[in-house]
């Protein structure tokens, strides 16, 4: 066996598992925006007596709106989406539920691009 083969292989090898640990990280590693919507997310759920334990995944970001799922523990319970707005520096809480009409998401300006 060449050495400069041995070599490319390895090289080669390690590209290949480095991709391959970045896009099975990234996903876990949460933006700050993103802990910044989950956080405020969780605070809403706790303020509103929701029960704990709800799993919360921010699905999309655009700009200061935000589309969370929310997903209880029980299975027997539907899970729900909830849209913030980036507010003087802070996310807060527009609309929670499983269904909405078009007009009233226009109203409160939530980007088409977030809409389920």
């Amino acid at each position: 066996m060449n050495i400069r083969n041995f070599s490319t292989r390895v090289t080669f090898s390690f590209a290949i598992l480095l991709a391959a640990c970045m896009a099975w990280t990234r996903p876990a590693i949460a933006s700050g925006d993103d802990q910044a919507v989950i956080a405020a997310t969780r605070k809403y759920l706790a303020a509103n007596s929701y029960p704990s334990g709800m799993k919360v995944v921010v699905e999309k970001v655009e700009g200061d709106y935000a589309r969370v799922a929310i997903t209880p523990r029980d299975p027997k319970f539907d899970g729900a989406l909830i849209f913030l707005k980036r507010e003087h520096g802070g996310w807060k809480k527009l609309t929670i539920g499983t269904g909405w009409d078009p007009a009233d998401l226009d109203k409160l300006h939530i980007p088409k691009s977030l809409r389920p």
